[in-house]
């Protein structure tokens, strides 16, 4: 049954677009009567709920509490201008000049069709968005709030993005890297924190980033390569075919055999995960190692997966985010357990083990918005960065798409319900 009530993160929509229209006013669809408060703002269906209106932004106007009661029908248009909405509902009534976007750019960036896009008008939206953030990176392109042209244009008009913030004389560090002062940087890091990893290399921590590293020393076809030949730091190699069977082999020289029930990290083994993902079988790894192949009674037991359940949960609850990433952990293969519980869904079962829905490969800005608002409507807390998938959430970086800060919407769905609920 369609819901009769707007969705918080709808009338977010609505009322971003009442700001646009009214140059940073709320003011009624109807009579243009200005709102001094969201108290004073009523939600109205354009085409009404009982005459099969939806409960979506398109279909949402602000009124004045007279016109509701005398309500007429007229069409919004769609467009829209976040900043100014959530300033307002954050309390401020008035823009300083560093906020304030200029008009004629904005229109410009949102109105332009991009397939005609002149350099000229390129050049403006670029300019008033470098004089605001004094910086613009290659992420910048693909975040929707910055409402920035499709990076197309960087490589139409300049080539790459380095020449165009030399152009706007934008400082650009990497061009202070060298193969001496990059070298240097990571020995000096690996030297304070005894390890590095790839997320390490920011801006924040005085290093290079990943790319420039690797346009410096082409040699290196990855991270890894870095931290293995360059800073001589220990690194976990992926299984290949080749070190799946010579690890076998190094085995057999003080066993009889390989089982399934052998195949873990602490005998120097690939999981059986690994094992059926190159081999198929086990049995077919044991020929290739040497082993004496398995009968049908002597592959792993209901006993052992029962303990290697209890091993890999131990105290935690038993939740799971997904089967895909429970199995790049467990020590037994998807085909072990389908062998030994017809199902995934049974073994769960069989354990008391809770699987949560997937992630969500893709989020539109209105799902991101719903999730959040539900969530805070229900009197929950900001979670961790890292809860956010497994609560069910969008991740940081879904959410980084459509707000510049991930703990944004949370607190501004927050500043919402707290005004409307005076």
């Amino acid at each position: 049954m369609a819901k009769r009530d707007f969705s918080d993160s709808v009338k977010l929509s609505v009322i971003t677009e009442n700001l646009r229209k009214n140059n940073g006013d709320i003011c009624c669809a109807a009579c243009g009567e200005k709102l001094s408060s969201i108290d004073a703002c009523h939600f109205d269906h354009i085409v009404p709920f009982a005459k099969g209106g939806r409960s979506t932004a398109d279909n949402c106007q602000i009124l004045c509490i007279d016109c509701n009661l005398q309500k007429a029908d007229k069409e919004l248009y769609d467009f829209l201008l976040e900043e100014k909405a959530k300033r307002f509902l954050a309390g401020e009534t008035e823009m300083t000049p560093r906020q304030e976007l200029n008009a004629e750019t904005s229109q410009a960036a949102t109105s332009q069709p991009q397939s005609s896009m002149s350099k000229e008008t390129f050049d403006q939206i670029i300019l008033s968005f470098i004089s605001l953030h004094g910086d613009i990176r290659k992420v910048d392109f693909g975040r929707e709030y910055n409402h920035l042209p499709s990076i197309h244009y960087v490589k139409k008009y300049y080539g790459d993005l380095r020449t165009l913030k030399k152009a706007f004389g934008v400082e650009d560090l990497s061009a202070n890297w060298n193969r001496e002062t990059i070298r240097t940087a990571l020995e000096d890091f690996v030297k304070q924190h005894g390890d590095i990893l790839q997320k390490d290399l920011t801006k924040k921590n005085e290093l290079p980033s990943l790319p420039c590293l690797l346009r410096h020393f082409p040699e290196f076809k990855g991270f890894t390569d870095v931290k293995e030949k360059m800073l001589g730091l220990n690194v976990h190699r992926s299984w290949d075919m080749e070190r799946i069977v010579q690890a076998g082999k190094d085995y057999m020289k003080d066993h009889e055999k390989i089982t399934e029930s052998s195949l873990r990290a602490e005998n120097n083994l690939p999981t059986s995960r690994v094992v059926y993902n190159y081999f198929g079988s086990l049995a077919a790894y044991q020929r290739a190692v040497g082993s004496v192949v398995s009968q049908k009674n002597d592959f792993i037991s209901e006993a052992e997966i029962e303990n290697a359940v209890n091993r890999y949960f131990g105290e935690k609850e038993r939740v799971v985010v997904s089967m895909k990433q429970f199995f790049e952990s467990f020590p037994y293969s998807p085909s072990t357990i389908h062998k030994r519980f017809g199902s995934f869904t049974i073994f769960c079962q069989t354990y008391g083990i809770t699987v949560q829905q997937s992630r969500k490969a893709r989020y539109s800005k209105q799902e991101v918005d719903d999730a959040i608002a539900k969530w805070v409507k229900e009197g929950k807390d900001i979670p961790a960065a890292k809860e956010l998938s497994k609560l069910g959430l969008p991740s940081v970086g879904v959410i980084l798409k459509y707000y510049e800060n991930w703990k944004e919407p949370f607190e501004l769905y927050r500043k919402l319900y707290d005004r409307l609920n005076k």
